[in-house]
């Protein structure tokens, strides 16, 4: 016991002593990422705070371009959990979501519905379990669309009856009516990696409440 409190000390100071670089998921609004960065100065710790793409977030752990990442994990493996659904500008809608209401029609399949995927859930744990349902449902390929611009998906949100799908918190901020989703209950799940796991269980010990602040406030991606 002695030797584990003497190392868990070590790693505390060590995490002291310098500037930790800490990738988060794009979108996360200012304000939360300030908060973070004060916490982590309540516990101690100097963090410095890049945002990406999930991809780009693995890469730079993997050349050590920062020293931890907060990283798309299946949800039974995952640290903090985001529950998914979709959100419109018809506030009309109410209770869940279910795939087979947006299914086209024979003479209205150039305007059909669409469901909007950020970069965030451009993951095979969402993406793929969306086209399956997608298939199933009877959809249109079309109607599944995965973009780099939270911009201009939510523009079409605004300008059409098309859907993004995203957290409540999102919704929320963008002043969209919310759904949860009927067919299936999908999640973003988060955890961290790091070129040193001292790192990493060093934030998750400290910091775990404020980083799970941040991923519930992804709002809008860059262009």
């Amino acid at each position: 016991m002695i030797r584990a409190a003497a190392s868990l000390n070590l790693d505390a100071e060590r995490a002291r002593s310098r500037t930790l670089r800490l990738a988060l998921p794009q979108g996360i609004a200012v304000a939360d990422l300030a908060r973070l960065v004060v916490d982590a100065r309540r516990e101690g710790m100097h963090i410095e705070v890049v945002t990406a793409d999930p991809p780009d977030r693995l890469e730079q752990v993997r050349l050590s371009d920062v020293n931890v990442a907060v990283v798309p994990v299946p949800p039974a493996e995952a640290a903090w959990s985001v529950s998914l659904g979709v959100a419109g500008s018809d506030r009309s809608r109410h209770g869940a979501f279910f795939f087979d209401t947006i299914r086209p029609g024979r003479m209205d399949r150039e305007d059909a519905v669409r469901i909007w995927l950020q970069a965030e859930d451009d993951v095979p744990g969402i993406r793929d379990r969306l086209t399956r349902l997608r298939d199933s449902s009877g959809l249109a390929p079309a109607q599944l669309v995965t973009t780099q611009s939270t911009t201009v998906a939510t523009a079409e949100v605004y300008a059409t009856r098309d859907l993004l799908l995203c957290p409540q918190e999102q919704a929320d901020q963008l002043g969209l009516n919310w759904q949860p989703l009927g067919d299936l209950h999908l999640v973003r799940g988060y955890d961290l990696a790091a070129t040193d796991l001292a790192d990493a269980d060093h934030i998750q010990r400290s910091l775990s409440a404020a980083v799970g602040r941040c991923l519930h406030s992804i709002q809008q991606g860059t262009e």
